[in-house]
């Protein structure tokens, strides 16, 4: 996983276990494979009022997640299907996504000096 601290000061702790990723002694814990699509996903870690920490909207940002999008395995498979009574040979495409791959996992760290986080 690639770590970039966007500023100076103390950043939340933090744990990566398999595609798990938990912050402040499992206070969140995200599975970042379950978020994963064919697109790259941001996932925005924050405290809010009451020093919680919440994935998505709150009072102050602690970390930013950046998932990149599912990468394919392509295998071509010969189908013979009968069209109009005539066997027709057709190429097939079967994809299967691969596993999240953490190397391309970008992980924001922002300062936390000064914030409660309960």
């Amino acid at each position: 996983m690639n770590v970039v601290e966007k500023n100076a000061g103390t950043k939340i702790e933090y744990d990566v276990n398999g595609t798990k990723l938990s912050f402040a002694d499992d206070e969140l814990v995200i599975n970042l494979a379950r978020y994963q699509k064919d697109e790259v996903v941001t996932k925005d870690i924050m405290i809010d009022a009451d020093g919680f920490l919440v994935m998505g909207q709150g009072r102050y940002y602690a970390a930013q997640v950046e998932i990149p999008e599912k990468e394919y395995d392509e295998t071509v498979t010969t189908v013979t299907e009968t069209v109009d009574g005539e066997e027709v040979e057709k190429e097939v495409v079967n994809r299967t996504a691969k596993p999240l791959d953490m190397d391309k996992v970008t992980l924001y760290l922002f300062s936390i000096d000064g914030i409660y986080i309960s």
